[in-house]
């Protein structure tokens, strides 16, 4: 793709796009795509190949302002208070901040904790309290996470981030108000009983006859979506809807994002060639219900063969872009063969706080390297003493104490002295390691830093993501920008060894 002259890439059989797309481009140099916008790869995915793309709608097509959130929250505390629980829980107001998805719930202990790509809690709070590092290793050193267990629970949602900051919240409030810890049977029924109120909201109607009311309030509107979807059915794909939501709620909040947005399309539902609602995901995957037939081209329930049979495609010709890891992501991809991609709405935050922080990254990447090549050295020298010791006794037929004689001795000392400085550089090295990493985790959430990782490592949600989304990016609309025949290639895979041989190619060069 190129972008030389600052202007779109467009597809010259293409029809273009009406008014440009603004905010996509113009990154450090002019003409550059905004890296926050753009689509990252991490399995070959072209779109030659691929006939059909779907969206899920809440969190995809639909990005939801923070509001949503709060009144999700505040409607799911007025059915906590009437099932009993403390009315001062009414005084909460829902804050976004205070946890991010991919965190897990441990009902049994009353815990919200963080884990990395090897499943180790690796952050862990109690209420409103961060367990310091002993009190968390010793919790969880002897009784690791088994996620399968009932549990745990994870947030892999927005929808579901408001669970994390009521269950914190009451466990801070009951054990405040009680003075005493709760017992784990009372804290599985907390979150048991937090998880169907927030259940209840979507169920009742309440939260989505507020969003019809006053859409604005808690719809972002994209401008650049509707030339993302154009650009695309332009190209000759089979564009579709997969959703949860019911055919009222869809209609409501599909009209208000794309309706009127671009002459050639009067209604919504022009940009897609089927809608299919109340899917019921992650079940219509699996499942061989029989669909409802709305109209034409809207389906309700049903399953995954029937949509590919509506679609006449089905496997990797196919792609599914949704926002659920598992719902969405996983299960269509484990069971379908789809292809798949996750937006990430938190992507473009973390992407900023990095490039903000890109010196420091680039400092602390370089010590990494360092370090791994100091380390090996150590583990050399180290070797090569341990030898010279052993000659030592071999010859004198005991254990050398502190005698400086002959060419052995030089060269031991001189092993030992190797050793202690290279153990002090490496002391050095870890601790600006440590400086620059808290230097970058200061960008992102105070509590449980970035998203997809978890200090030097990935965390599960990065790792999940790494592992089952083929593409990822941060909003549908960055598809507008890459032709509809664009192949995205992931980067070469890398093993260790590969990697010392490019720094040292590198570092000659």
């Amino acid at each position: 793709m190129t972008l030389g002259n600052g202007e779109i890439p467009r597809d010259p059989t293409l029809a273009p796009v009406s008014n440009g797309l603004p905010g996509l481009i113009g990154g450090r140099d002019r003409g550059e795509l905004q890296i926050e916008r753009r689509i990252f790869v991490n399995r070959a995915t072209a779109l030659d190949e691929i006939e059909a793309i779907g969206f899920d709608m809440d969190y995809t097509l639909c990005r939801y302002l923070p509001e949503l959130e709060v009144l999700a929250t505040e409607l799911a505390i007025g059915h906590l208070v009437r099932r009993g629980y403390p009315a001062a829980l009414a005084g909460l107001r829902y804050d976004p901040n205070f946890a991010i998805r991919g965190l897990v719930i441990d009902s049994q202990r009353g815990n919200l904790v963080k884990m990395d790509a090897h499943r180790h809690v690796t952050r862990a709070m109690h209420g409103l309290r961060m367990l310091p590092d002993e009190e968390r290793r010793a919790t969880y050193h002897a009784d690791p996470p088994r996620l399968s267990a009932e549990r745990w629970a994870m947030t892999d949602t927005l929808f579901s981030t408001p669970e994390s900051f009521l269950f914190a919240h009451l466990v801070d409030l009951l054990e405040r108000e009680s003075g005493k810890p709760i017992e784990p049977p009372e804290t599985r029924r907390l979150y048991a009983d937090i998880r169907y109120c927030i259940d209840l909201v979507h169920r009742d109607d309440s939260l989505k006859s507020a969003v019809r009311l006053d859409r604005a309030r808690y719809i972002e509107l994209d401008p650049e979506l509707p030339h993302a979807l154009h650009r695309l059915r332009s190209a000759g794909k089979t564009l579709f809807v997969l959703t949860n939501s019911d055919m009222s709620y869809t209609e409501a909040v599909m009209s208000h994002l794309l309706d009127g947005r671009l002459a050639d399309y009067r209604s919504w539902q022009d940009y897609f060639h089927i809608v299919w609602v109340t899917a019921r995901k992650p079940t219509f995957f699996e499942s061989m219900a029989e669909p409802f037939k709305l109209s034409d081209k809207v389906f309700d329930q049903g399953s995954r063969p029937f949509l590919e049979k509506a679609l006449g495609v089905q496997g990797d010709r196919i792609l599914y872009v949704g926002d659920h890891i598992y719902g969405d992501v996983l299960k269509s991809k484990s069971t379908t063969g789809w292809r798949t991609a996750l937006i990430v709405p938190e992507l473009e935050g973390e992407l900023a706080a990095l490039e903000a922080e890109s010196d420091a990254i680039a400092e602390r990447s370089a010590l990494e390297d360092e370090r791994f090549e100091y380390e090996a050295v150590l583990a050399s020298a180290e070797m090569n003493l341990r030898a010279v010791r052993r000659a030592e006794r071999r010859a004198d037929g005991e254990v050398e104490t502190g005698r400086v004689e002959g060419g052995r001795g030089l060269e031991r000392e001189a092993l030992r002295t190797a050793v202690g400085d290279i153990r002090t550089t490496l002391e050095r090295n870890a601790a600006r390691i440590a400086e620059l990493t808290a230097a970058i985790e200061r960008l992102h959430n105070p509590r449980w830093g970035q998203l997809l990782k978890e200090r030097q490592k990935h965390s599960l949600f990065g790792a999940q993501m790494a592992n089952y989304a083929c593409l990822y990016t941060s909003r549908v609309a960055n598809f507008a920008v890459y032709s509809p025949h664009h192949a995205f290639e992931p980067p070469r895979d890398l093993l260790p060894h590969e990697r010392v041989l490019r720094r040292r190619r590198a570092a000659v060069a």
